[in-house]
């Protein structure tokens, strides 16, 4: 009987556990029937999981609060799980506040530029002329004999014996005669010996002999057998090929004389410049040895190309009647001049310079900041930059700590793009390998050190001045340093700016920021 009971009692437990999982099959069936958005809902909270970064290494990520390994800071929210939405960067206002971030706004202003260069003083090359010999010969003197000298209009410059000048008087002299003689008889005669008159002068003037001197020859008959050789125009003598007794032959050189009464100012400018210098642009000029003296000069000629140093040359004309200016002197030019209407302008320092790309990084309101590609224009010397496009004025703009902020979107878009190639295998090994309760994983373990400050000390309590942020061995006994919570160690002040990495036993200042040093309290957030 006693054996029946239990058979039958056996028998009425089973009846009831397998009502109960009825039950349950039809409550869950009828809760997916009825419910049909609970299974995307459950989906969706799974793909945005809550993740926590650390703000000052965001490639620390992790699905749990915590404590930054590397730094110690707490972890805070990130948004999205793995990187910003749209390309925002959102950080926790103290952050703000301890990362130094300043914002302006652009505006428009009135672009002007003072345009400070160096260059040199050449000759004018339109003012360079060459003084040849028109008439085979030989020199017989020299009047200047040495380059650099400054010579006058007409000044001789030297004494030519020539054969040919000889004949050529001789045949003047004779057409001269003729023509007297022939005075008295027919019109026909008399017109060809003027003809043979006018090609004997003629031939003396090609050889640059004067009416005066040609005058002179019919008056006294005497033969030259030399001929002077005359500057054409003030200048200097910057070329002397020849010396006494040559030989020269007809269209030889002899001189090559330079008016300096206006001469060039050659510099280079940056391409940035290019745009606030013009032809016909007014400009100063002055030189170290004339200290005080400022010379007006004008823009002549802008390069339409530019250099291997990324420079153009530009040459000013300026007027110099006293010779004060010579050339290869050394000159300072400088140039103001302002931009046709307002521009709109950014200081320069907000502008990261990537090489590809410029980027700036727009704040919003809510502590969001967002990069942005932006082309710029002309730059005001180390102050301001021109904003073509990219952004509209009154936009804030970081114009300190930005470069963190790259740092920060950069490791963004990596982490985002690492996440996006792993994130179905990673899910699949979650799911099929997962660890024994028992085994604690590289993952259980860094997130078990997330909990901990990052302070390192010695074990042994006569060490425990030994403070480090991170892992290490002591440098008294050799024993591996721990983390300063597994300790007794009450005594420990750690900067609050976690980049200084500065800890001590003693309370006091950063002595890399300036902060008071906090003290470090187990079991209290380190942040």
């Amino acid at each position: 009987m006693r054996l029946l009971a239990k058979v039958m009692e056996a028998n009425e437990m089973k009846t009831a556990t397998a009502i109960i999982i009825a039950l349950l099959i039809g409550f869950g069936s009828s809760f997916v029937i009825f419910n049909p958005n609970q299974t995307s809902t459950l989906s969706g909270e799974t793909r945005s999981k809550q993740q926590y970064t650390c703000g000052m290494h965001p490639e620390i990520i992790s699905d749990e609060p915590g404590y930054c390994t590397i730094c110690g800071m707490k972890l805070t929210l990130k948004k999205d799980g793995y990187g910003s939405s749209g390309g925002l960067i959102v950080i926790d206002p103290t952050m703000i506040q301890n990362m130094g971030l300043k914002t302006t706004k652009a505006s428009y202003r009135s672009i002007s530029k003072s345009i400070h260069t160096f260059g040199k003083i050449k000759y004018s090359v339109p003012l360079v002329q060459t003084v040849n010999i028109k008439i085979s010969g030989w020199v017989e003197k020299l009047f200047v004999d040495y380059e650099g000298a400054i010579v006058k209009s007409g000044q001789p410059l030297l004494k030519l014996y020539s054969p040919e000048l000889v004949a050529a008087q001789r045949e003047y002299l004779v057409a001269l005669e003729n023509k007297r003689k022939l005075s008295t008889t027919t019109i026909s005669a008399i017109s060809a010996s003027d003809k043979l008159l006018e090609a004997s002068i003629m031939r003396l003037q090609n050889w640059d002999i004067s009416p005066d001197q040609i005058q002179n020859l019919a008056v006294t008959g005497k033969l030259e057998k030399s001929m002077i050789i005359r500057s054409p125009f003030d200048g200097v003598v910057i070329s002397k090929k020849i010396v006494t007794g040559d030989y020269l032959k007809a269209g030889a050189e002899a001189f090559r004389i330079a008016d300096i009464s206006e001469v060039w100012a050659v510099a280079q400018i940056y391409e940035q410049d290019i745009p606030f210098v013009s032809l016909g642009q007014k400009a100063k000029v002055e030189l170290p040895y004339m200290p005080g003296q400022v010379f007006k000069a004008e823009v002549a000629y802008i390069s339409p190309y530019l250099g291997n140093d990324r420079q153009v040359e530009i040459r000013l004309n300026l007027q110099n009647p006293d010779f004060q200016l010579k050339p290869d002197m050394y000159a300072e030019i400088i140039f103001e001049s302002q931009m046709l209407g307002d521009r709109l302008t950014l200081p320069l320092k907000a502008v990261i310079n990537s090489g590809k790309k410029e980027i700036v990084y727009v704040a919003f309101d809510d502590g969001s900041f967002e990069p942005r590609i932006v082309r710029t224009g002309a730059v005001v010397g180390d102050d301001f930059v021109e904003i073509i496009s990219g952004l509209s004025e009154g936009e804030g703009v970081v114009v300190s700590g930005q470069f963190l902020l790259d740092s920060e979107s950069r490791l963004n878009e990596t982490l985002t793009f690492t996440h996006q190639q792993g994130h179905e295998s990673d899910t699949h090994q979650k799911q099929t390998n997962l660890p024994d309760h028992d085994d604690e994983t590289d993952t259980v373990k860094k997130h078990k050190t997330m909990e901990l400050s990052g302070i390192y000390t010695c074990p042994m309590p006569e060490h425990y001045h030994i403070l480090q942020y991170g892992e290490g061995k002591c440098d008294e006994c050799g024993m591996d340093l721990v983390p300063v919570e597994k300790t007794d160690n009450t005594e420990v002040y750690f900067c609050p700016m976690v980049e200084c990495q500065v800890v001590s036993t003693e309370p006091g200042n950063c002595p890399k920021c300036g902060m008071h040093l906090i003290i470090l309290k187990h079991g209290q957030d380190h942040d």
